[in-house]
């Protein structure tokens, strides 16, 4: 059940132009030296989301292999965890307007000219409302982890709001934009 929550959410996000990335990662880590990876493992799937989290994983093997890096099982220098999850939110959105009255609800083709409105030729009139509109806000967490050491050296996050109809390209630039800053430049 965990499992499913934390991975759902993930085949809503719209895309990367309204997705919040960040990062940070451990300064003392000498991510040249980080050569060989491999997932940790994870709760029980459900089927609502394999498939999910098999494009999930592949964007994420796909990124990591144009870095060199390699997966293994075989004594990994480090772990890969994702995380994940989702929240509802609200936006109220006020709005208003005023106009006023013109002189074409005075003038016009009217037999003697003129008719006349009951308010007055100045009168002005405001509109106001207030529309709701409900949204969910996804965030997945991708963390590396030392293997040897078991702290985390790295960490990518996603934030952005939840839209039905993901495809694996959609994950696959989210993906990207995380991992873009991995691994972090070296300080000069």
């Amino acid at each position: 059940m965990k499992y499913s929550l934390l991975f759902f959410f993930v085949i809503f996000f719209i895309g990367c132009a309204t997705l919040d990335v960040y990062y940070d990662y451990d300064q003392e880590v000498n991510f040249s030296l980080i050569k060989k990876y491999d997932w940790m493992s994870m709760p029980e799937k459900t089927s609502e989301n394999e498939l999910t989290l098999k494009h999930i994983k592949l964007a994420v093997n796909r990124q990591l292999e144009a870095k060199g890096l390699i997966q293994t099982d075989k004594n990994p220098d480090m772990l890969i965890a994702l995380h994940g999850g989702k929240e509802k939110k609200v936006d109220v959105q006020e709005w208003g307007y005023a106009y006023r009255d013109r002189d074409y609800y005075h003038i016009g083709p009217h037999p003697f000219g003129h008719v006349p409105y009951p308010y007055g030729k100045d009168t002005v009139d405001y509109r106001r409302g207030t529309d709701t509109y409900e949204y969910e806000v996804g965030t997945i967490i991708i963390d590396f982890v030392d293997a040897r050491k078991k702290e985390l050296i790295w960490r990518g996050v996603a934030s952005g709001v939840m839209n039905p109809g993901m495809s694996y390209e959609d994950i696959n630039k989210i993906i990207i934009r995380i991992l873009e800053q991995y691994p972090p430049k070296e300080k000069k």
